[in-house]
């Protein structure tokens, strides 16, 4: 009995519930592993896995299978802490995920593969600029597996970037500005009407970004100093910034504290839900109600990151502005990245060149 135990490779332990196997790796080492399982049957089975798995990696000299959701996980898990991108990469994750059968094989991605995927969120009206960062986040995995894993997959995403057109962000005019907080006052939802003016309002005269907006929490408003405090991980360029609240941007917070005083006064995120589905929960994003505001406007077109570049272009245009403190209150690192937010209508290129002197009678 005891003989055909150790041929078979598993074995019970006193101190385990779970069988035991033992094998020899690639190596020539004894190895002795729990199989997790008090099935004795079932112990063999994974065992037998687990010498297949060495034979094909040192014998073959190829790589273990390695699952996409199992690449996935240890990738969000190992940079857990050092990207601030998470909640983004898992949404990025979710439509590769979509398209790749169950248990995809890491192992045997290729260009078709790819080339499918590319087709395939195309056909779904997705933009080249999005397809190209999903792309850029399988890619960066696939790099990261290979550096901290030392596993040896192939990476048929390089060099399948593509063409971006070069679009101008949107710029409000004040008219549509206005336009457009009239309509998400007029929200048919009253839970929307309690956070989406205050977020138009924000997002215009801090100049914050969306994100930095939605996941800003009460302690970084000081309302004694009148500015909003942001640290290195609540920025996406990882510097600290202050932020100033003139009085609409003052007034619109004391609102949202006075609604979160209301329903949930223990909360600490600034924007929170007040519907019963998901009540006290932080609003994760506004681009849909944002979208029907908009139409409801009647405006050509726009996204929340409008309101930011609508902020930095007028406050650019302000008499005696000093653009260095305005791209200083936007969070950029170079003059260069804020003269790409500002925008300039037609009515002010009319008004410059109605300036220029006069060169005498012609």
């Amino acid at each position: 009995m005891s003989k055909r135990k150790k041929k078979e490779g598993v074995k019970r332990r006193d101190d385990s519930p779970y069988w035991w196997a033992s094998y020899t790796d690639g190596s020539g080492k004894r190895i002795q592993r729990s199989t997790g399982t008090t099935s004795k049957r079932e112990a063999i089975n994974i065992r037998n896995k687990w010498l297949a798995d060495e034979w094909t990696s040192s014998v073959k000299q190829t790589e273990p299978d390695r699952t996409f959701e199992q690449l996935t996980l240890l990738y969000l898990r190992g940079t857990a802490t050092t990207k601030r991108s998470g909640d983004t990469d898992k949404k990025r994750f979710k439509q590769w995920a979509k398209y790749l059968p169950e248990r995809f094989l890491m192992n045997t991605l290729d260009g078709s593969d790819v080339l499918g995927y590319i087709a395939h969120r195309s056909e779904a009206g997705v933009s080249n600029k999005t397809i190209n960062k999903e792309l850029s986040l399988m890619s960066t995995m696939i790099k990261w597996a290979k550096q901290r894993l030392e596993w040896d997959l192939p990476n048929p995403v390089v060099g399948k970037r593509l063409d971006e057109e070069d679009k101008e962000a949107r710029c409000l005019s004040l008219d549509e500005s206005s336009l457009l907080l009239s309509s998400v006052k007029k929200a048919w939802s009253s839970h929307t009407r309690r956070y989406l003016p205050e977020f138009c309002i924000l997002g215009f005269y801090t100049m914050m970004r969306p994100s930095e907006l939605l996941e800003l929490e009460w302690e970084r408003v000081d309302f004694g100093n009148r500015v909003v405090r942001l640290g290195v991980k609540d920025t996406k360029g990882k510097a600290k910034r202050l932020v100033p609240l003139n009085d609409h941007a003052h007034a619109a917070l004391l609102r949202l504290r006075k609604v979160c005083d209301e329903y949930f006064p223990d909360t600490k995120w600034v924007f929170t839900h007040t519907k019963p589905r998901y009540f006290g929960k932080r609003i994760q994003s506004v681009r849909r109600v944002f979208e029907t505001a908009v139409l409801r406007a009647g405006i050509e077109w726009a996204t929340p990151h409008s309101l930011r570049h609508t902020g930095i272009t007028e406050g650019v245009h302000v008499p005696d502005a000093n653009v260095i403190d305005i791209s200083r209150i936007a969070g950029h690192k170079n003059l260069k990245t804020t003269m790409g937010y500002v925008h300039t209508a037609d009515k002010r290129l009319h008004e410059a060149v109605d300036k220029l002197p006069a060169l005498g009678t012609i």
